[in-house]
């Protein structure tokens, strides 16, 4: 918001009456009071406002461990081909183009998963893979800049500079409860069909979607404002995984949309995961879709947040580090989250 400058001019009568004379310099004291509390008040918004670049490649530090540097350098090199129109890159073998076609785009770069596919067996040829756009190339650079913005966009107005890695997590946990909703019309088509067009990108274009989209989109969005982040699957559900400070966390953003802000689902243990919703760490798969790798290796046992379970925000303060919020009975509590970092 542009800050409202007002302008006055100066009697150029060297000898004004004293009533006017003062009248000028209260009338000139009020405009700069107000000129400067306006000035202020646009200063302070523009500082909270982030100031976010959109991040061509963005890969979790799971992910890369479970997929390898051999898929992760693969991946930039594919992305780099998009981004220049191109249709071919190097990849060390098939075997690896493969894998990185298809795990890498749908959870790092979700418009490129639903514009590009691959050219499938026999595409890699002497260290070059080759792959196709499912639309004009022309039409996919406006798509992706439209993305681009998207996505920046989201990051500047939820999220300020100085947020902590938790309070970017928090951030945007509230502000996919209060803007995304539910699909419950796919949800019950899949029970017939295959429905094809899932996807992080229609989730985040749209408003709205199932699990399987809200989890990688939450992601996504987190690592590009630098969280450590990616997602993990089990009966049929899917939800995000947060490292943050070398530890680990669930959080469910699905099961916050359409909610009060319910912060049972934020920042959660193994433990807690299996006790509240059934979801056994050992039939946990993370960072990926196939399960090659399962979630046994990965331990989320940090109890810092346990006394969020059950509440429901009433209030932020960034400043203090402190959330306010209600318990099932009404009951209102204060949690301090500085000793966190």
């Amino acid at each position: 918001m542009a800050a409202c400058m007002a302008a006055c001019s100066s009697n150029t009568n060297d000898t004004a009456p004293a009533d006017i004379a003062g009248s000028l310099i209260a009338t000139s004291s009020e405009t700069s009071n107000t000129t400067a509390e306006s000035t202020t008040e646009t200063t302070k918004e523009t500082e909270a406002r982030g100031h976010f670049e959109f991040k061509p490649v963005v890969v979790a530090s799971i992910f890369r461990k479970i997929m390898g540097e051999d898929m992760c350098t693969a991946y930039g090199n594919f992305i780099d081909a998009v981004r220049s129109g191109k249709d071919s890159f190097a990849v060390k073998d098939q075997e690896t183009y493969d894998w990185m076609m298809g795990q890498f785009p749908g959870v790092c770069y979700p418009v490129v998963e639903v514009s590009t596919e691959s050219n499938y067996a026999g595409a890699v040829k002497d260290g070059i893979g080759t792959f196709q756009y499912k639309i004009p190339k022309e039409e996919f650079a406006v798509k992706n800049a439209e993305f681009e913005k998207l996505v920046t966009d989201i990051l500047n107005e939820n999220l300020r500079d100085d947020y902590s890695d938790f309070e970017k997590v928090l951030a945007l946990y509230i502000y996919f409860a209060n803007n995304y909703t539910y699909d419950y019309e796919s949800y019950e088509a899949m029970k017939d069909h295959v429905v094809d067009d899932l996807s992080a990108y229609r989730f985040l274009t749209t408003g709205h979607g199932i699990c399987s989209e809200c989890a990688p989109a939450f992601s996504y969005l987190l690592l590009q404002a630098g969280v450590d982040a990616t997602c993990v699957g089990g009966y049929d559900h899917e939800w995000s995984y947060v490292t943050i400070n070398g530890k680990n966390y669930h959080v469910d953003p699905t099961y916050a949309m359409e909610s009060s802000v319910n912060l049972s689902y934020l920042m959660e243990t193994d433990q807690r995961r299996e006790d509240d919703d059934g979801f056994k760490k050992k039939d946990n798969i993370v960072g990926n879709h196939y399960g090659d790798y399962k979630g046994t290796e990965f331990n989320a046992d940090d109890t810092f947040f346990e006394p969020l379970k059950g509440g429901y925000l009433e209030s932020w303060d960034p400043e203090k580090n402190i959330i306010i919020y209600r318990d099932d009975d009404g009951n209102m509590h204060e949690f301090d989250y500085s000793p966190f970092g």
